[in-house]
């Protein structure tokens, strides 16, 4: 597999292609991502469609110091965040981790109902108090659970040292552990 730094040398010289096989390796993750942050598809979809538009603008500027999916979250992140600043709405609904796990579920599960109405309820009462961590807190619950990256990497994407990704992860989890025992403070 041709890594994705070439892809971008190419995308920096002119070649659309060459960013176009970038949008297709990353898509997934980044809509993954923004769909987390932002909890609603539409703001999802639209954000992840800028993200890729600010990554192909200010491509010039990756310095090569880092992967390239590292600067991408980051792009990601900032175009979100600037969603979640220009929005009012704080409504919102199944993540779409969880609507894949329950398709997943489904088709093991066919033959029970109530375990598919249980995890689906569970779910979205992770989804829910996931939703209500602070905006921090929730990048780093996202980047660590839902897109796998390990501290140093969620350090990186999110430039402070790997002892406040522990400390966001820590209390994040804290919080959770308590919002999902008292699930009426949902």
């Amino acid at each position: 597999m041709i890594p994705d730094e070439v892809y971008v040398q190419k995308t920096i010289e002119g070649d659309v292609e060459s960013f176009n096989e970038l949008v297709q390796r990353h898509h997934t993750r980044i809509y993954g991502l923004a769909y987390r942050m932002l909890s609603n598809p539409e703001d999802a979809a639209d954000a992840t469609q800028e993200a890729f538009l600010e990554a192909y603008k200010s491509i010039k500027s990756f310095q090569f110091q880092s992967k390239f999916s590292t600067w991408l979250y980051r792009v990601a992140i900032n175009t979100c965040q600037q969603y979640i600043r220009k929005s009012d709405s704080r409504a919102r609904t199944l993540s779409a981790y969880t609507r894949s796990v329950e398709e997943n579920d489904a088709q093991y599960d066919s033959d029970c109902p109530d375990r598919i109405l249980v995890k689906s309820e569970s779910d979205r009462m992770v989804q829910e108090a996931i939703s209500q961590l602070p905006p921090k807190q929730r990048i780093v619950v996202s980047l660590f659970y839902m897109q796998h990256l390990k501290y140093h990497e969620i350090a990186e994407v999110l430039d402070c040292p790997e002892g406040t990704v522990a400390s966001r992860l820590n209390t994040a989890i804290k919080t959770l552990k308590s919002k999902l025992q008292n699930p009426h403070h949902l």
